[in-house]
């Protein structure tokens, strides 16, 4: 796992992220239902990228610790938090074996890290070390989706230097930015392989900049989630479709707790 390869866009996430079309529908209040609930013993906010999690629950008055992969998101994040005159433990640490002096009652891996754990292996220790710095009784949600054959087989028999058009958006610095990706799917490791492609223009759409990112997810199904969860010592209390809680289809947003 190597989350690293968001440092040279990490300045820009908020700026293309919303663009993708994504179903974020209550994704804030979501979670800070969850930590209203769940959140008294302290909140761990695991791949927080930069901080969109992290700073509604400060703002709500939860203890947060917050920790990533990419040293950029976290200095992204860091400095959201003196803007906002708010104060959060603050770790660059990988989720697979961060070690934190202390214990938490809600632990969140929001939108979608643990897809980024490209082995059981990985997605084992993980789920363990989340585990092992949770209260008893505490909480983990993280979201994953299952996984779809006609979309694998497409990418299967696709080209990986192949890239389709994602989408624009304007980065920090009010140029345009155009983002492209390519993907190509190893149905033997369940891995999902490519690149994310930033090519920044100027005002006439000439390409002054190209920032190529290599990103892979594994896709993961429901049934080895399910396995994955009582291995590692939890048990289900809750799976939704999205952050609205409509019954879980393609998408499982899982609410699990520490046995």
């Amino acid at each position: 796992m190597n989350l690293n390869d968001f440092d040279p866009v990490a300045k820009n996430y908020d700026n293309f992220y919303p663009t993708l079309g994504l179903n974020n529908n209550g994704f804030e209040e979501y979670h800070l239902s969850l930590a209203a609930k769940h959140g008294e013993g302290g909140v761990l906010d695991i791949a927080c990228g930069t901080g969109v999690l992290t700073i509604p629950l400060l703002q709500a008055g939860y203890d947060v610790s917050a920790l990533d992969l990419s040293a950029q998101m976290i200095e992204v994040t860091r400095e959201k938090l003196y803007k906002e005159n708010l104060q959060a433990e603050l770790l660059v640490a990988n989720m697979t074996d961060f070690a934190i002096d202390r214990k938490f009652s809600l632990a969140i891996i929001a939108r979608s890290g643990f897809l980024y754990l490209l082995t059981t292996k990985e997605q084992q220790q993980t789920l363990s070390n989340i585990r092992e710095h949770l209260t008893d009784g505490g909480v983990l949600t993280l979201n994953t989706y299952q996984p779809h054959p006609i979309i694998q087989a497409k990418h299967m028999k696709g080209e990986s230097d192949e890239y389709d058009l994602r989408t624009e958006y304007i980065n920090h610095e009010g140029k345009k930015v155009r983002m492209s990706k390519t993907a190509k799917y190893d149905h033997l490791a369940q891995v999902m392989r490519g690149n994310w492609k930033f090519e920044t223009l100027d005002d006439f759409d000439n390409i002054i900049d190209t920032t190529v990112c290599p990103q892979a997810t594994r896709h993961t199904y429901r049934h080895e989630m399910e396995y994955l969860f009582k291995l590692c010592g939890y048990e289900i209390s809750a799976v939704y479709d999205n952050y609205l809680r409509d019954a879980a289809r393609d998408h499982h947003i899982w609410i699990v707790k520490k046995r």
